[in-house]
């Protein structure tokens, strides 16, 4: 056998290096070796699916959504990893001893049937379908190959969520005050990534850590990012981080972390006025206008929001019963060469100005009730651990920032069209939280135990309806 062995080896090396000179022509060609290197890392991350692909899949969405080198071709690439996530996701989930679905994942199959007959008519068909089948396959992902991740070995994967949010925050410090690059593209990009994806997490991992040393990080880490929020002024970043901030510190009853952080907001303006007081109205008035009217004073608070919720309101009444389309928002324009097409254009897609609205429109007025019914269980979801923590007061329980990132998602999405962009990273992000949170949520009669981290008191697989073998 281990002749056999070296002999299986030599013969694959001599394909190989056939293989190599015969075809030498394409490994100068750039889309040939990017797909050979996409390939190699979908099989590294595949080997090792349950700690390596959520990682790929959030670079492969993120690197899309920036404006970095590659971004094309992570743009197609990343519906590769989608796809690969999901169906080998779904392999694994069923050779495995595992958690059962419940009624989340039946409504979720209730929103994909939803988005296919919305669809079915539509005037843009094969847009439409290919944006229901990519709802789909991130709902799958989510339902299989996301739990996988997390379940089982739930310390590694959060050690490595705080750390990884951290990296975020210090790779786009050095980025926007260094390089001069603002690689999120625009400051709504900027305040959606930091305010959903890493200032829920940054918050908890500080309260919920009692180490001097790595609590004075991540503070560190905890103000770097709530800066850059402020920095990109997006609204409804800003709200979210808020909100974030009072959830948490009233419901762990962190009242004196409340009153910390109104004492540092007051002390920053203090400090900026007496080295500055020629500039401090100023740069006031500036924030003021940049904050709430966004440049259309002359319309009031959310003037710039209003123009899209009218036509986004109008089209609804025209397409009341079944919408417009998943993912298609005709703009009355004549698609000509892009009716057909796999990707977005001018002609098919518009702002909204809020994830709620669109998904009316989309759908229209009967698709949108799985949609009410997936929304009001993942709320109601994050009511339960919000309830639990103001009765614990105890901030190490992994649920707690699956909890925060979903409500900061909620809350941004009444501002912004992504909650159901499956292109969109924040969507993915969000709903593979919304989904695991649906299996971390503490019962209501759940008793925190002694020690340092969650793990140590959470109950057995067996608890949590996990199917076990026979023994």
């Amino acid at each position: 056998m281990k002749a056999l062995g070296w002999i299986g080896a030599l013969l694959g090396l001599g394909l190989a290096l056939y293989l190599a000179f015969h075809f030498s022509s394409y490994f100068t060609d750039v889309s040939f070796l990017g797909g050979l290197l996409l390939l190699e890392l979908l099989a590294a991350s595949l080997w090792k699916f349950k700690e390596r692909f959520f990682v790929l899949l959030m670079i492969a969405f993120v690197w899309a959504s920036m404006s970095v080198p590659l971004q094309g071709t992570w743009t197609v690439a990343r519906w590769v990893v989608l796809s690969a996530g999901a169906t080998v996701g779904f392999l694994v989930w069923t050779t495995i001893p595992r958690r059962s679905f419940g009624s989340l994942h039946l409504i979720a199959f209730f929103c994909i049937s939803a988005a296919f007959v919305s669809a079915s008519v539509s005037p843009f068909v094969q847009m439409a379908s290919f944006k229901a089948l990519s709802l789909s396959l991130l709902f799958l992902y989510c339902a299989t190959g996301g739990r996988l991740a997390v379940l089982g070995r739930e310390e590694r994967f959060f050690s490595g969520l705080v750390s990884g949010c951290e990296i975020a925050v210090c790779f786009t410090v050095v980025c926007y005050f260094v390089l001069g690059a603002e690689i999120w593209g625009n400051p709504n990009s900027l305040g959606a990534a930091m305010s959903i994806g890493v200032f829920p997490v940054l918050l908890w991992a500080w309260l919920a850590n009692d180490q001097p040393t790595m609590k004075l990080r991540r503070l560190v880490s905890l103000l770097l990012c709530a800066y850059l929020i402020f920095f990109s002024g997006a609204r409804a970043g800003i709200v979210c981080m808020i909100i974030i901030t009072l959830t948490l510190g009233l419901c762990l009853r962190q009242y004196k972390m409340l009153v910390k952080v109104a004492a540092l907001a007051v002390f920053l303006i203090v400090i900026n006025g007496m080295f500055a007081p020629e500039n401090l109205d100023q740069r006031l008035t500036v924030m003021k206008d940049a904050a709430l009217y966004k440049g259309h004073k002359q319309s009031g608070i959310l003037g710039s929001r209003r123009t899209p919720w009218q036509m986004t309101i109008t089209s609804i009444k025209e397409h009341p019963l079944f919408g417009t389309g998943y993912g298609t928002s005709p703009t009355g324009e004549d698609p000509g060469l892009s009716f057909g097409k796999v990707a977005s254009s001018a002609e098919t897609a518009r702002e909204h100005g809020s994830s709620y609205l669109t998904i009316a429109e989309w759908v229209g007025l009967l698709g949108l009730l799985p949609f009410v019914a997936l929304l009001s269980l993942t709320a109601s979801n994050v009511w339960k651990v919000c309830s639990w923590m103001r009765r614990t007061a105890d901030p190490r329980d992994y649920s707690i920032p699956l909890a925060m990132v979903v409500l900061s998602g909620l809350v941004h999405a009444t501002f912004e069209d992504w909650l159901f962009a499956v292109g969109a990273y924040p969507c993915v992000y969000f709903w593979v939280f919304a989904f695991l949170l649906a299996d971390f949520v503490p019962s209501a009669d759940a008793v925190p135990l002694p020690g340092l981290a969650s793990s140590t008191y959470r109950p057995p697989a067996a608890a949590f309806g996990a199917v076990l073998p026979n023994r």
